[in-house]
């Protein structure tokens, strides 16, 4: 249910190759973050690309105006997504119980705080956000896709390989 530990050390390392100093990888994710880093694969894919990894530290969340908002007008957002020089986001398309797919859009919910709060009318509230959030490259990790039980309770008979990667500027577009 996580992104693949293999597309995430292959970007760490494009990055770097195009120029980067400095390649961060954070998410906010459910579950606790130096379990799920370390279970997933991804630290040790980061290491190995010479990248460095984050653990979201809730005293960087600021509550951030989102002035073209219908639902949400001001929401906690970890401020170093706010303002970096490049914001990749790199989500894995999967099965998700409330939203029936879960894609770039919806990977926003990584860098954000009280991301339970938005599961009434999370269609808008996601739009909201991505008002403000606003990822320069989004590269989609379809190479397996959780078809259901998701986000997070699916069995291996429940995963499609399909070796697909994507990747676009614009988030709408690589989410249709």
């Amino acid at each position: 249910a996580n992104t693949n530990p293999y597309v995430v050390e292959a970007i760490v390392e494009m990055c770097l190759e195009a120029g980067a100093k400095k390649v961060k990888v954070l998410d906010n994710p459910v579950n606790e973050a130096r379990i799920t880093y370390g279970r997933s694969g991804i630290k040790a894919a980061v290491k190995r690309a010479k990248g460095s990894m984050e653990f979201a530290d809730e005293r960087k969340f600021m509550d951030k105006s989102i002035p073209e908002a219908e639902l949400l007008k001001s929401w906690p957002i970890y401020k170093e997504a706010l303002e970096v020089d490049v914001l990749i986001n790199v989500p894995i398309a999967k099965h998700h119980s409330l939203t029936r797919l879960s894609l770039g859009i919806k990977n926003l919910m990584g860098l954000i705080e009280n991301r339970e709060e938005l599961h009434t009318r999370i269609d808008q509230k996601l739009a909201d956000l991505s008002t403000v959030i606003k990822p320069d490259l989004i590269i989609m990790d379809a190479y397996r896709i959780l078809t259901a039980n998701g986000p997070n309770g699916g069995i291996p008979k429940d995963v499609k390989l399909t070796g697909q990667v994507m990747a676009g500027t614009d988030p709408v577009a690589v989410d249709s």
